[in-house]
C-alpha cells in the first residue's frame, strides 16, 4: 500500500469473501406501515407521504415519497434511530442501479424499495441518513439516465430521463430542509455510492456537482471514470468530451467544471480483478459517444476494466486528487461483503475527519 497524505492507492491482493452483499447484514426492526399499492410489497415499511407531511422524518421508518409535479421520480428515505440530531449528520445517497430495462416504472420502484429495506441495517449501524432515488431505465427510450449518457443533457430528451442529477438535487434539498426543521444538524454535502450503473451515477454526479459531495464510493463504473480534465497529453492533445472528461461540460450543462470543489471530494474507487465482462467501453451508442473515445481509453489507460480503472485512479492520485483505489482478487461483477465493509469504513473515516475538523 502506498500513501501520500490522504491520497491512497491500494493494490494489495485480498481474498474475496463469498458474495453476500447487503443481505449478509442483520436487519434492524423497521416499523411497518401496511400499504397495498406499493408494488405489492406491504410486508415491510413503505409509507406514502405528501411533500409537506410531518412523517417525512420518522426515525426507524422507511418512508416512500411518490413522484410529484416537482420531483418526477419516486424515492425513499430512512432516518436511523442511531442518529443523534444534535451531532453532525450526513445524507447517504445509495440504491442507484440500472438492473431493469423496462417501461414498467413500478418494477424499478419495487426493486429500489427492497434495496432500501436491506440497506436500512447499514444506515443504522453507521448512523447514515439514507436516501434512495428511483431512476428509470425505460426500454423504449434508450437514453441511459443513471449512467449519464450524454443525451441526458439535451433539451430535446424526454423529461423522464433528462438530468437525473437535478432531480436527485431536489430530493436532497427537500429532505435536508425537512431534517433541519426537525432539529437535525445535517451537512450540506452528501455521501454517494453505487456499483456498475450506480457506480457510473455516483462518480459522474460528483463531477457534475462536486460542491454537493463530501465522499463518493464507486464500483466498476461501467469500466471507466469521467476524468476531471478537459484535455489529455503533452505533445498530442486529446480533447476529452463527456463522458471521458469535461471538455464540453459547459456546452452540455451551462456551467463550467469546478475543479477546486472536486479536489475536496474523497473518492473510493474499486473493482474485482475478474470483472471484465460488463464494460460499457465496447461499442459507441450506449454510454460512449464515438469509436475514437473508445480507442483513446483503451490505448491510454488499458483495454479491460480493472486495468483501466486502476490506471485512471493512479493518474488522478499522481495529480493529487483525493482518491483511494481497491482491486479485489478473484471478484467478478458483484458487490461483495468485503467491498461493502471497506466502503462503509471509508465513509466512517470521512465522517470522523469532518467532525474533527469542525471541533477545532
Amino acid at each position: 500500500m502506498g500513501q501520500t497524505g490522504r491520497h491512497t492507492f491500494v493494490l494489495s491482493i485480498c481474498a474475496v469473501c463469498a458474495l453476500a452483499g447487503p443481505e449478509a447484514y442483520h436487519h434492524p426492526p423497521v416499523r411497518a406501515h401496511a400499504r397495498t399499492s406499493c408494488q405489492g410489497h406491504a410486508r415491510r415499511t413503505c409509507y406514502p407521504i405528501n411533500s409537506d407531511s410531518t412523517e417525512t422524518v420518522t426515525p426507524g421508518t422507511l418512508v416512500f415519497h411518490a413522484a410529484d409535479s416537482a420531483i418526477p421520480y419516486d424515492w425513499f428515505t430512512y432516518v436511523p434511530e442511531s442518529a443523534d440530531p444534535t451531532e453532525r449528520n450526513f445524507i447517504w445517497v445509495t440504491g442507484l442501479h440500472g438492473n431493469l430495462m423496462t417501461d414498467d416504472y413500478a418494477r424499478i420502484t419495487a426493486e429500489s424499495r427492497e434495496m432500501a429495506v436491506r440497506r436500512s441495517a447499514m444506515a443504522e449501524q453507521h448512523k447514515l441518513i439514507m436516501l434512495v432515488p428511483v431512476i428509470p431505465r425505460p426500454s423504449t427510450n434508450t437514453v441511459y439516465a443513471v449512467a449519464f449518457d450524454w443525451r441526458v443533457f439535451f433539451d430535446s430528451t424526454d423529461a423522464l430521463v433528462r438530468r437525473p442529477d437535478l432531480k436527485v438535487n431536489m430530493m436532497v434539498d427537500r429532505f435536508t430542509e425537512a431534517l433541519r426543521d426537525h432539529g437535525y444538524d445535517v451537512d450540506s454535502r452528501v455521501f454517494v455510492n453505487g456499483f456498475s450503473a450506480g457506480g457510473m451515477f455516483a462518480q459522474r454526479y460528483a463531477v457534475l456537482h462536486p460542491e454537493r459531495v463530501l465522499a463518493v464510493a464507486a464500483g466498476q463504473c461501467g469500466g471507466f471514470m469521467t476524468l476531471p480534465e478537459a484535455f489529455h497529453g503533452d505533445t498530442i492533445i486529446y480533447e476529452m468530451d463527456w463522458p471521458l472528461g469535461v471538455h464540453d461540460l459547459e456546452t452540455l450543462v451551462g456551467y463550467g467544471f469546478n475543479n477546486e470543489a472536486y479536489r475536496s471530494v474523497a473518492q473510493f474507487i474499486f473493482i474485482g480483478d475478474q470483472d471484465t465482462a460488463n464494460s460499457t467501453v465496447g461499442r459507441p451508442g450506449e454510454v460512449m459517444r464515438t469509436q475514437s473515445q473508445i480507442d483513446f481509453l483503451n490505448a491510454t489507460f488499458g483495454d479491460h476494466d480493472p486495468a483501466r480503472l486502476e490506471n485512471q485512479a493512479r493518474y488522478l492520485i499522481d495529480r493529487e486528487y483525493d482518491v483511494t483505489f481497491r482491486l479485489y482478487a478473484g471478484a467478478g461483477h458483484g458487490f461483495t461483503r468485503e467491498m461493502w465493509e471497506e466502503m462503509l469504513s471509508f465513509f466512517d473515516r470521512i465522517r470522523e475527519r469532518e467532525v474533527s475538523l469542525r471541533a477545532r
